[in-house]
């Protein structure tokens, strides 16, 4: 429990001491006294943000600090999870400075902390109660954890909880994978793209551009040869227009053949013109073998097939590599690169499985946390509307809805299991449960947290529950129920309350009195526990105001021993 708050430069408070009690510890005092500068204190311990308004006027640092006994197992297990030291034979301690230069000095059992550690292990020491967490506890993000506390799934969420971030993380695996494979399937098709038009030119010898390129300028120089020789064999022997050097001399050859009867001179010249002819024709011949030697049939259509040969490489050099060994290379790597990639698919079907065997755990283990959340929240459902039927709502109506959340037929699995958990109320009789922002009053709400906190209490928690003005927007009657049931909680956990009750403040075991006085021309508060005279004069004050009355000391007193007597009965 909490056994001792120091308070240092905060605001009205210059240096205040407060030794706790085990039970039902009552904070009273006038309005402005410095209540809500305790209670802040309180909450800078747990974390809450800190700024130099809190700092008291003319001092350069704040401190607040706090010392435990009988620290539960679960305060010690969270510090050994967090690396925070201890000693389980020492008191606990947690403290927190701040400084005008906005500077946080935070020491867990006098070893500096973090924030994060002050706030973690803070919470499992205290729990406050105030009107801030009216409004998160209509939140109904909030309901499940509310349930689930009672239930005690602590353990089994932890274990869901595993599996639910190993779902979570191979889901993350599969839509990356998938988001790849649009990629690779692209990929693949670039890849089998490249592949054909490299099979395609079907490249085989890796010096075929080097003997291409000698074949382009021997073909070069043979287009002239043959077109020469081509030329030269037409006009001398044969052409398609039948008029040839040959055909004429035959002519002429012919035309000597009938002079030779009218002049025997041109026997001789017949004979010349002949063997004319022969050298012509022998001429000829040769001439058409410069072009056989070649080998060539038709120079300008090899030309045109080698530049085309010769363009297509360089093409493919151009896209993938400056030689044709480094095309061929390409194609191999890229062939390669399929069969890696084509693998890919079958990962992704590995994942698929995996993810769908995490995923029928985590739905059993879920399913097990569904039956206890809704045999609990029958349980304590009834718990709540029976305590708050105590509290003067006679009519009310309460159930703990827990229906589960699907898509298309199919579970949602969340962190949480797939749980919609909502805490549904009608405060009147002849009304529909609804949520509880649209029914529930401030007063309301104070009593339905009550009655929650007083179910929850002997569940593991916070070592000290602490209420903050609990009784606001109740009526006196009421007032003594929240106190009776705050006294029910005390038995099990400590309990302190700030309050404005008369009825509240009688039923405790131990009452301080919050109070503002003047020193040294400066307000300053100040915390003492009361003894039984001075408890009742704080108690005839807060029931009558300022000018007091001796019908008010008497109500007073008879408060206290009512308060005494209903407390007897409880036991």
């Amino acid at each position: 429990m909490l056994d001792f708050l120091h308070i240092e430069n905060i605001a009205v408070a210059k240096s205040l001491d407060i030794n706790f009690h085990h039970g039902f510890n009552v904070l009273t005092g006038e309005t402005g006294a410095g209540k809500s500068v305790i209670i802040g204190s309180i909450n800078l311990l747990l974390g809450a943000k800190a700024n130099k308004d809190i700092i008291r006027y003319g001092e350069n640092f704040s401190t607040v600090s706090a010392f435990f006994s009988n620290v539960s197992k679960d305060v010690y297990d969270l510090c050994d999870e967090l690396g925070v030291a201890y000693d389980v034979d020492d008191v606990f301690s947690i403290s927190r400075t701040y400084t005008s230069e906005g500077k946080n000095n935070i020491r867990i059992n006098s070893r500096p902390a973090t924030l994060m550690q002050l706030k973690l292990i803070g919470s499992k020491l205290i729990n406050i109660h105030g009107q801030n967490e009216n409004h998160s506890f209509m939140d109904k993000t909030n309901h499940i954890y509310m349930l689930d506390e009672y239930a005690e799934n602590h353990d089994l969420i932890d274990e869901y909880k595993i599996l639910y971030d190993q779902l979570t993380q191979k889901k993350s695996e599969i839509s990356r994978l998938i988001e790849q494979n649009k990629q690779t399937r692209m990929m693949l098709d670039a890849l089998k793209l490249q592949i054909k038009e490299i099979s395609f030119a079907k490249l085989k010898e890796f010096d075929e551009e080097e003997r291409l390129t000698e074949l382009k300028l021997k073909l070069k120089g043979a287009e002239k040869i043959v077109k020469n020789s081509s030329n030269v064999y037409k006009l001398l022997l044969q052409n398609d227009s039948g008029v040839s050097a040959v055909v004429l001399i035959e002519k002429a050859i012919d035309a000597l053949k009938r002079l030779e009867n009218y002049e025997p001179s041109a026997k001789e010249l017949y004979e010349k013109l002949n063997n004319f002819k022969f050298e012509i024709e022998d001429i000829a011949e040769t001439v058409l073998e410069y072009k056989m030697i070649q080998g060539i049939e038709d120079p300008d259509k090899q030309l045109t097939a080698v530049e085309d040969r010769l363009a297509l490489i360089n093409q493919l050099q151009k896209k993938y590599g400056p030689t044709i060994k480094d095309i061929i290379k390409h194609k191999e790597d890229a062939e390669k690169r399929i069969l890696d990639l084509e693998r890919g698919e079958g990962d992704l079907e590995d994942l698929k499985c995996e993810y769908k065997e995490l995923y029928s755990k985590a739905s059993t283990l879920a399913d097990r946390i569904h039956v206890n959340r809704l045999e609990n929240a029958n349980k304590l459902g009834a718990l709540v509307k029976k305590t708050l039927m105590f509290l003067d709502m006679p009519k009310v109506k309460f159930k703990i809805s827990v229906e589960k959340i699907t898509r298309d037929n199919n579970l949602v699995l969340s962190s949480n299991g797939y749980d919609n958990v909502e805490f549904l109320i009608a405060t009147n009789s002849g009304e529909e449960l609804a949520q509880m922002n649209k029914i529930a009053s401030g007063g309301e709400l104070s009593r339905i947290m009550l009655a929650l906190k007083s179910t929850l209490s002997n569940k593991k928690g916070a070592q000290t529950i602490i209420f903050d003005e609990i009784d606001t927007g109740v009526s006196g009657s009421t007032s003594q129920k929240i106190g009776i049931k705050l006294a029910q909680i005390a038995k099990d956990t400590q309990t302190i309350c700030v309050t404005h009750s008369a009825q509240i403040a009688a039923l405790s075991s131990t009452h301080f009195l919050i109070k503002k006085e003047e020193k040294d021309g400066r307000a300053e508060t100040s915390v003492r526990v009361l003894n039984d005279r001075e408890r009742i004069d704080e108690i005839a004050r807060i029931i009558g105001g300022i000018d007091l009355t001796e019908k008010q000391f008497a109500a007073a007193n008879e408060l206290i021993a009512q308060s005494k007597d209903i407390l007897n009965e409880e036991v």
